[in-house]
């Protein structure tokens, strides 16, 4: 069995979720004087998985899309690249940007699960409550507003009636 790679321990580290960790190890791989060419379709991954982590634990958003965006550049097959790319814009607050991703790369791998379950996670937006104006509009969104808190009382009040059944 052969040993991981610095690079490759890394990317292990974010897919089980240790973020922090990964991004330790990414800043002591990139930071260092014999750091992996940027340009290499090698490097993707790695750049696709660093630009993840930075988007999640330092909140630094801008350089995560940059990173996660070079790495499709370098390597625009590879089905993990759209889910970082995905998983950094839903961070960043820009769901449409995000929906567009995880489409794009569900064109090219429309069975990879990693991007079926990224997509189904995005949901379906809702109509607008008046379809006939823009989304922004504000009666829209004061509507949606009201709409999403009387959906979310109800979850509550039938979530307690279980539980008041089951005393």
């Amino acid at each position: 069995m052969r040993k991981l790679s610095n690079l490759e321990q890394a990317i292990v580290a974010v897919k089980s979720e240790e973020y922090l960790r990964g991004l330790t190890m990414f800043l002591d791989i990139y930071g260092s004087e014999d750091a992996p060419s940027l340009q290499s379709a090698k490097a993707a991954s790695g750049l696709s998985y660093f630009g993840l982590v930075l988007a999640l634990v330092k909140k630094d958003y801008k350089h995560g899309i940059e990173l996660c965006k070079r790495a499709m550049n370098l390597e625009f097959y590879n089905p993990d690249h759209y889910v970082n790319l995905t998983r950094v814009y839903v961070a960043a607050g820009k769901r449409k940007k995000a929906v567009e991703t995880a489409e794009a790369g569900l064109k090219l791998h429309p069975e990879y699960d990693d991007l079926l379950a990224v997509r189904r996670d995005l949901g379906i937006r809702a109509r607008p409550s008046l379809p006939f104006l823009d989304r922004e509009n504000p009666i829209n969104v004061s509507l949606g507003q009201a709409k999403h808190a009387k959906k979310v009382a109800d979850q509550e009040a039938a979530a307690a009636a279980r539980v008041a059944r089951k005393r």
